[in-house]
């Protein structure tokens, strides 16, 4: 209990210094940058680059923008109210063990399509701070960002972020989160922390461009292997959850805490910069008071550094033979323990050459190189390195103007190592009409991977699981189609994937001889009568049933909300009910012994739709949310997320979200 004093006291202490801050800064409204997580459809606007000596010149305005290292399209800062109840940690098709910053896994079907190496960890992905997600800014005045939200069994959400300017052309950019709870149920503590920074600098003569971010991330997770019955869900003298029976409560400690943990820790490095040779002219403004310089660049040289390490280790200070029957005839004395360390490390290098290619009078941007990535794999006893050499192209086009087609192409290609032969080719085409008509785009992916590095081998100091694989092949054709205005969207995936692997309810890693085909469709479409708005996203995924893959037939995630601005337009509100719901299925399982799920076949797990109001206002920048979720829970039993893995109790929420500038 000392320990969440402390993480409260250090949380309020950081929101008050923020606060100071935001009452010795002009307050600015900015505009919505329209890419809320769940949403199919983006709508991005671009803004203009200005100084801050420029701007105080000419007007008071504040220009902001931002981009990422996997989209380099420009986006706006959000300040929408519609979404912001939900949680900024996992998206709608995903669900947790019944408590904030635990293991997830979603219903809706999106494999990594990387053709290099991966550790196999994927269950804590969405709480990751990653270098793809980082973003930069480009800001005139010092921009800072506050989200706090707090909720019941002391669950609490704290993320600050914080960018600058060091000079019109170089920004340095923050970001800290910090998520946690004890949780509904007996020893499922999580504790988790994230950190970036990032840094984007770009010379006055447009020739040398620098992109460059420090990622950290921690996931603590305390274990309790899930409950030991549904039965105690139904029994009302169970109301608080603390009291239900869990698998695992013989290894609590007195502090409440398990004996058996899973920890992760990685901590990334990446480095992109380029220079441009070309052309550069100059011409006079009209009054020829003033000489302007222009540079047209014809190709550049890139270089890419990116490393990481990263470290996962699970404890049992306690073993008990009965709970580890799934691997083998293991017993253990009283003083005994297990533990597994897994520790990945990767350094690589990428250079290319970059130009433009004219093709009949369009203008396509190029470019080709080669990688070499070096990798080192540790276990409990065993210690490998591998070197990879990769080439890569890429050659894309952008649509400047309406009904004008846009396209793009990649490949990368492993050539020595333990990934030769490895490969990931992308193509995709698409067209914009008006803005009635609305967007077109097609693609496809074909990946070959190696299996992740823990189903070869997963290492303990009492066991192994080892297993030998064939390479893995997933084929993907999308279509999909986006009209702003009348706020539609649908996606169409088909899959062809070969010798999928996965592990079984033994632990084991498996691989089905054979091709799974898979077709999924989302559609996502917002009606809106006067001032009130009903959304749904709706998502149908058909696949074999005596397939290892299980997906729900249908899923959908709706919002229906009265949005409007009261007290002379001053208070911007949106309140209303949010629903979750989709079939019945066989619901993939969780195993604390390897931090992932597993396929099983013999509990096909039935909800009903959850439930959650909502009420969200916005007074100038000042954000804030006051909810209640599992709403049908006052109702009925507790919905399982996960066999013996019960969803959260009736929950009480309040969050705000400030966005201020100096």
């Amino acid at each position: 209990m000392q320990k969440n004093s402390l993480f409260y006291r250090r949380g309020f202490f950081i929101i008050l210094l923020l606060m100071i801050q935001a009452v010795q800064g002009n307050s600015q409204l900015f505009n919505n940058r329209g890419n809320s997580r769940g949403n199919m459809s983006g709508m991005q606007s671009n803004l203009s680059d200005s100084t801050r000596k420029k701007s105080i010149k000419t007007n008071d305005s504040i220009r902001i923008y931002g981009f990422t290292y996997q989209d380099s399209t420009r986006f706006k800062i959000d300040s929408s109210i519609h979404l912001l109840h939900r949680s900024p940690l996992i998206g709608e098709w995903e669900s947790d063990l019944g408590n904030i910053g635990s293991s997830t896994n979603s219903v809706f079907f999106n494999p990594s399509l990387s053709p290099a190496n991966q550790m196999g960890i994927r269950s804590n992905s969405a709480y990751l701070y990653s270098i793809d997600k980082v973003c930069f800014y480009n800001t005139t005045r010092p921009y800072s960002d506050l989200y706090y939200r707090i909720g019941s069994k002391q669950e609490q959400i704290i993320e600050v972020k914080h960018s600058r300017n060091i000079n019109s052309q170089w920004n340095m950019s923050a970001s800290y989160r910090k998520a946690g709870s004890v949780g509904s149920y007996q020893l499922q503590r999580t504790n988790n922390d994230n950190f970036y920074l990032s840094s984007n600098y770009a010379s006055r003569n447009k020739r040398y461009f620098l992109n460059s971010a420090v990622v950290y991330n921690k996931i603590q997770q305390d274990e309790n292997g899930g409950i030991v019955s549904e039965e105690y869900l139904y029994a009302s003298n169970y109301n608080n959850k603390r009291l239900v029976p869990v698998v695992l409560d013989k290894k609590a400690t007195e502090k409440n805490r398990s004996n058996m943990t899973n920890y992760f820790r990685d901590i990334s490095l990446h480095l992109k910069h380029q220079y441009f040779f070309g052309k550069r002219d100059s011409l006079f403004n009209i009054d020829s008071s003033e000489k302007i310089y222009s540079f047209k660049p014809i190709f550049g040289l890139k270089h890419v550094l990116y490393a990481s390490s990263s470290y996962y280790s699970f404890k049992d200070l306690t073993p008990d033979s009965l709970y580890y029957f799934n691997i083998g005839h293991l017993t253990f004395k009283n003083n005994d323990s297990v533990y597994s360390g897994y520790t990945y490390k990767q350094i690589g290098n990428a250079f290319s050459l970059t130009g433009d290619v004219t093709v009949r009078e369009k203008v396509m941007q190029a470019e080709a190189g080669y990688g070499i990535e070096v990798d080192e794999i540790k276990n409990v006893t065993t210690k490998q390195s591998y070197y990879n050499n990769y080439v890569f192209a890429s050659i894309d086009k952008t649509a400047r103007m309406e009904r004008e087609w846009l396209y793009n192409a990649s490949l990368k290609f492993y050539f020595t190592g333990n990934l030769i032969g490895n490969a990931l080719l992308s193509a995709k085409a698409g067209r914009n009409f008006s803005d009635k008509v609305g967007r077109v785009r097609i693609g496809f992916d074909q990946t070959i991977q190696q299996a992740p590095l823990m189903y070869d081998a997963y290492q303990t100091n009492f066991y192994s699981l080892n297993a030998s694989f064939k390479r893995q092949t997933i084929s993907k054709v999308n279509l999909s189609y986006e009209n702003t205005p009348y706020k539609f969207s649908a996606r169409l995936n088909y899959y062809l994937i070969a010798n999928y692997i996965y592990r079984d309810t033994m632990l084991k890693g498996q691989q089905y001889n054979g091709v799974i085909p898979l077709t999924q469709l989302n559609v996502f479409k917002q009606f809106k009568i006067r001032r009130f708005v009903f959304e749904n996203n709706l998502l149908g995924q058909w696949v074999s049933s005596n397939m290892p893959l299980h997906l729900p037939l249908f899923a959908s995630s709706s919002r229906f909300a009265y949005e409007s601005l009261v007290l002379k337009k001053k208070l911007n509100i949106s309140t209303g009910i949010d629903f979750r719901y989709n079939m019945p299925f066989y619901t993939d399982a969780y195993s604390p012994l390897i931090y992932g799920f597993v396929t099983q076949y013999d509990h096909k797990i039935e909800n009903v739709p959850r439930l959650g109001y909502f009420f969200n206002f916005k007074v100038k920048t000042f954000r804030a949310s006051i909810c209640f979720d599992e709403i049908q829970q006052l109702f009925t039993r507790n919905n399982m997320n996960y066999p013996l893995y019960p969803g959260q109790n009736f929950m009480f929420r309040f969050g705000f979200h400030w966005m201020f500038v100096n």
